[in-house]
C-alpha cells in the first residue's frame, strides 16, 4: 500500500499488510423475521397459533440435543453458563492451552440471552389470539472451533423463532494458516505478524477471497449446527441469508524497531488528538461534510490493555489507530453498519435493467470485496493525514539518550540533568574558549573546574570518572595517541542548547512569573 506515511518513514518499516481482522455475520430465515410470514410459514405446515409454543419448544429441544451429541462425540467442553456477560474468549482460550489447535469442536456453550422472537398474545378488540414480534429471554448455542481453512470460529444459533444465527471468524487466522500452506514463514503474535518472510506473497493472499466459497462454508456448518432447517424446510423451501453485521479491516505496519515506534507513536497520538478536525474525520472515512450525517463526528484517546489508541468516528464507522505486539503500527477501520457506506455497484432496478451507480453498499457478504477497497482508501489518507506530522523522534531520542542511565562494560553511568546547578557549571567549562580551540587535558579540564567549584576537591580519579562518563554520552571523544580530548559535534550542540535555555528562557520566565505572584502567595 503506497501513501506519503510510508514513503517518508521506508528506512524504518520492514512490511505491510492488510486485511481482514474481526468478521460478524448473521444469518437470518428471512421469511421467519416478521409475524406474517411466520403465520405463512405456520399455515403452511398446519399449524395452529395455539400450537406455536409447543411446536417452537420441541424444534428447540431438538437443537440442544443436537448440541450435547456433538459435544460427545468430539470431546468437546460443555458448560451451561450461569451469566450470559461471561468472558467467553477468556475460556476458550483456557480451553486452548490444554486442548491444542487441532481442528474440531472446542466447546459447547449454552447461554440464556435476551434477543428478537416470537410469543402469542391475546387481542382484547378482536378477541383471539395473535402472533407478535417482542424482545425476550431464550437459550443461545455456541460451539467453538477450529476450521481447516478458517481457524478459530464460533457459530451461535438461537433455539428459539426466528433461529438467528451469528458467526465469528478473524481474517488474520485465516491468512496463517494460508501461509503455513504456501510455506511462507511469519512470526505470529496477539492477532497480528511481527515479521513476514514474503509480504507481497501474503498481501496476495489477504486480497485474495471468494465470497462464494465463504458461501457455502456457512452452509454446512449450519446442516451441522441447524438440523431443524430440514424439518422447517418441508413445506416451505427455507435458506439462511448472510449478511455482515460488523466488519473490522486492519493495515499492520510493521517497524524494524521497537524503540523506533514507541518514540514515533506518542508523537502520533499527540499529533491527531490537537490536529484532527471533524472534517478530517469525515475525510478518513470517504465522507463529505454535508450536515446530514448520522451521529456525533468525534476523536478519543483511550487507555487499553495494549497501551494507548485514538478513534476517529462518525455515526457507525470508525478508524483507529494503536500499537499492537511491539513492532506493528496498527491502522483498523470498523464498519458497523455497512449501508453506511456507498460504492459504484450494479443496481437492479424494478423495470428489469441494470444500471453501474454509486449506490449503498448491500448488506451481504458478497459486498466483502467492495469493504477491502473501501478499507485501503480510507486506510491510505489517513496515512497521508499522519505523514503531514513534523518528526522529532530523533530529538527524543536523543534527550532521553542524555538524560537516562548508560551501560558500559558492565558498569552504570548516571545520564546528566540539564537543570542541575553543578552540571551547568561541568558544561560552561567544556565550552570555554581555550578548552574548545586546541582541545584539553584533564590537567587543563581540573584547573577550569577548581576554578569554578572552590570549595571542591578535584582529584585526578575524579576527573577520569568524569571524563569517562562524558565520553560514554558520546559529548567528549579523545584524539588517538594523545591525551588530547575535544567535544564532539553532538556534544557542543546539546550543551550550548541547555546552556541557552536556562540562562535566556528559564530564569527570565520563573523570575517573571514569582514576580506577577502577590506577596499572600509567595
Amino acid at each position: 500500500m503506497e501513501n506519503l506515511f510510508t514513503s517518508k518513514y521506508s528506512t524504518d518499516i520492514v512490511g505491510i499488510n492488510s486485511g481482514f481482522d474481526r468478521e460478524i455475520i448473521t444469518g437470518s430465515l428471512i421469511s421467519l423475521t416478521y409475524p406474517k410470514g411466520l403465520q405463512r410459514h405456520l399455515r403452511a405446515s398446519h399449524i395452529l397459533l395455539k400450537e406455536f409454543k409447543a411446536y417452537a419448544i420441541s424444534l428447540a429441544k431438538e437443537l440442544k440435543e443436537n448440541s450435547i451429541k456433538l459435544s460427545e462425540e468430539e470431546k468437546a467442553y460443555f458448560k451451561y453458563l450461569n451469566n450470559s456477560k461471561t468472558d467467553k474468549e477468556k475460556l476458550i482460550k483456557t480451553i486452548l492451552q490444554e486442548r491444542g489447535q487441532t481442528p474440531g469442536i472446542i466447546a459447547v456453550l449454552h447461554s440464556l440471552e435476551t434477543d428478537y422472537g416470537f410469543d402469542i398474545q391475546g387481542n382484547q378488540s378482536t378477541h383471539k389470539i395473535e402472533l407478535i414480534g417482542k424482545k425476550r429471554k431464550c437459550l443461545h448455542i455456541y460451539f467453538y472451533f477450529i476450521d481447516e481453512i478458517y481457524g478459530l470460529c464460533y457459530f451461535r444459533v438461537q433455539t428459539f423463532f426466528p433461529f438467528k444465527i451469528q458467526i465469528y471468524l478473524n481474517g488474520k487466522e485465516k491468512l496463517a494458516l494460508d501461509m503455513s500452506k504456501d510455506n511462507i514463514q511469519y512470526i505470529k503474535s496477539d492477532n497480528c505478524f511481527n515479521w513476514i518472510d514474503d509480504i507481497k506473497k501474503a498481501q496476495e493472499l489477504s486480497d485474495k477471497i471468494n465470497v462464494s466459497e465463504l458461501h457455502s462454508t456457512f452452509d454446512k456448518w449450519t446442516e451441522k449446527y441447524v438440523p431443524i432447517l430440514k424439518k422447517l424446510s418441508e413445506n416451505w423451501p427455507l435458506k439462511y441469508q448472510w449478511s455482515i453485521k460488523q466488519v473490522e479491516y486492519a493495515t499492520d505496519i510493521i517497524f524494524n524497531s521497537e524503540q523506533r515506534l514507541d518514540i514515533l507513536f506518542n508523537q502520533l497520538l499527540v499529533y491527531c488528538n490537537n490536529t484532527a478536525l471533524p472534517e478530517n474525520v469525515m475525510s478518513f472515512l470517504g465522507k463529505k461534510m454535508s450536515g446530514k450525517q448520522s451521529g456525533r463526528i468525534q476523536s478519543s484517546c483511550k487507555r487499553t490493555y495494549n497501551g494507548f489508541r485514538i478513534k476517529h468516528q462518525s455515526g457507525f464507522l470508525s478508524i483507529k489507530m494503536y500499537n499492537k505486539a511491539g513492532n506493528v503500527l496498527r491502522i483498523e477501520l470498523t464498519v458497523n453498519k455497512v449501508s453506511e457506506l456507498k460504492v459504484y455497484r450494479d443496481v437492479h432496478h424494478k423495470n428489469g435493467t441494470v444500471t453501474k451507480e454509486l449506490s449503498q453498499m448491500e448488506k451481504s457478504i458478497y459486498s466483502l470485496p467492495y469493504i477491502i477497497r473501501f478499507g485501503k482508501a480510507n486506510t491510505s489518507r489517513y496515512l497521508d493525514f499522519l505523514s503531514k506530522m513534523e518528526d522529532n523522534s530523533r530529538g527524543i531520542s536523543e534527550l532521553s539518550d542524555f538524560t537516562n542511565r548508560k551501560t558500559d562494560n558492565n558498569r552504570n553511568y548516571r545520564g546528566f540533568n540539564p537543570l542541575n546547578e553543578n552540571e551547568l557549571l561541568i558544561f560552561q567549562a567544556l565550552i570555554h574558549g581555550a578548552l574548545i580551540a586546541n582541545g584539553f587535558t584533564s590537567k587543563n579540564l581540573k584547573a577550569y573546574l577548581s576554578q569554578i567549584f572552590k570549595e571542591q576537591n578535584w582529584t585526578t580519579s575524579k576527573i577520569s570518572r568524569l571524563l569517562k562518563r562524558l565520553i560514554v554520552f558520546n559529548l567528549v571523544k579523545r584524539l588517538k595517541k594523545t591525551y588530547k580530548y575535544f567535544l564532539t559535534e553532538k556534544g557542543r550542540i546539546i550543551i550550548t542548547m541547555f546552556l541557552k535555555l536556562r540562562n535566556m528562557t528559564i530564569i527570565p520566565t520563573l523570575n517573571t512569573l514569582l514576580n506577577e505572584l502577590s506577596p499572600v502567595l509567595i
